[in-house]
């Protein structure tokens, strides 16, 4: 009788336990990059997102962004971009500090004034996106 109590009780512990695991969230979004300055940082990196998103029921309308080459990022200033990475938030007990994006890549898009109509993206467009050289 006690191999079919293991057989319940192990999903049972596993339904339970495997949501409390943190798992990173990859993101792509878009946004327009900007320097952000604060002070006991410096200058840091900062994506303006546009559209806002929404993480865990908080909504998130900047990014601080983290990477390898920052300077890399200096030539892309003030541009609308596509950012690919993984999502690394402060916690519950930190619930106004900017949330972390650690990129991967990082690529100008076409169009760089998010408040006109955005020009119709076909599948021509969307393979040339895809196979655009990244800066990062």
């Amino acid at each position: 009788m006690r191999p079919p109590r293991l057989f319940f009780l192990f999903p049972i512990l596993l339904l339970v336990f495997l949501p409390l695991h943190a798992r990173p969230k990859h993101l792509i979004v878009l946004g327009k990059l900007t320097e952000l300055s604060s002070p006991d940082a410096g200058s840091t990196w900062g994506l303006q997102l546009n559209p806002v998103i929404t993480v865990d029921g908080r909504q998130i309308s900047v990014l601080q962004l983290r990477t390898s080459h920052p300077q890399k990022l200096e030539s892309l200033q003030d541009a609308f971009v596509q950012a690919k990475g993984t999502l690394i938030v402060g916690g519950a007990d930190a619930p106004h500090d900017i949330p972390i994006l650690q990129l991967s890549s990082l690529h100008p898009v076409k169009y760089n004034n998010p408040d006109r109509d955005k020009p119709k993206s076909s599948v021509w467009t969307s393979v040339v996106n895809f196979f655009s050289p990244s800066p990062i």
